[in-house]
């Protein structure tokens, strides 16, 4: 996978800055939700902060999403796991529209959203410069240590155990874990989908390991379960509107993984 740089002029300046490492300068943005998030707050509160710099035109970029390691690290250690790190997705490319981020244009590689828990920022004009988010192209996935302020790492083609392994390095993460494929996970069933008003959800064969269920639309909570001892679980999914959900499962600290369902 070979990383995708910005045009040539672009590239030439942030080449000669070279500004990638070193301390990261503060920036205050707005999500697509509304809500603000100030890289200086997590970082005096102690939080690894990861910023991936990308555009929804870039394949690498896509390869990345797709390989769900951001959103693995994100379940695992943001603010639901153990609330040691902080995610930020950085739409670099300021024309970007958002039926690009929901994968709606011929430009764009896919859907961006849906299942993304953590923050997007898709503005115009850019609050962060290229020649420190993204010297040499996209995706540029900067790891900032909380203690000094300072872009320690381009993960952009790191596997999940590799990004975890970086953090490592700078906090001790607490343990947790994503389940195998073919595990738990594939024993949890959901009916009937699509959905009108209530979901079921069949544990029996999970011997009751799933602690709780989390729904999940485009990166946004709309509902959480706390299963117990129950093998049969009813969701109420009346009120949600028609799209495309995920149901987040988890068995104690380890993220066991995603299902789908429709509305």
């Amino acid at each position: 996978m070979k990383r995708t740089l910005l045009p040539v002029t672009v590239l030439a300046f942030s080449m000669n800055a070279m500004a990638q490492f070193g301390t990261a300068p503060d920036f205050t943005v707005t999500d697509i939700n509304s809500a603000s998030h100030n890289l200086y707050t997590w970082l005096n509160a102690g939080k690894v902060v990861v910023v991936d710099a990308s555009a929804t035109w870039c394949g690498p970029c896509w390869s990345l999403h797709q390989s769900h390691a951001l959103e693995n690290l994100y379940n695992n250690y943001g603010p639901n796991g153990t609330d040691q790190l902080r995610i930020l997705f950085y739409e670099a490319d300021a024309s970007t529209t958002m039926a690009d981020l929901q994968g709606l244009t011929g430009g764009s590689q896919g859907d961006w959203l849906t299942g993304t828990s953590y923050p997007v920022v898709n503005e115009a004009p850019l609050t962060l410069a290229g020649s420190v988010g993204w010297p040499l192209g996209f995706p540029t996935v900067s790891l900032i240590r909380p203690s000094d302020k300072e872009i320690v790492e381009d993960m952009w083609n790191f596997s999940y155990a590799q990004m975890v392994n970086s953090i490592n390095q700078i906090i001790t993460l607490q343990a947790v874990g994503v389940a195998e494929e073919g595990s738990l996970l594939s024993s949890v069933s959901l009916y009937p989908v699509p959905v009108a008003d209530v979901l079921n959800v069949d544990l029996s064969a999970a011997n009751g390991a799933i602690d709780n269920i989390a729904t999940d639309a485009t990166g946004r909570v709309v509902g959480n379960v706390t299963v117990g001892n129950d093998v049969q679980v009813r969701m109420n999914v009346a009120d949600y509107q028609a799209g495309v959900y995920f149901v987040s499962l988890r068995a104690g600290n380890t993220v066991l993984g995603t299902k789908e369902f429709v509305k």
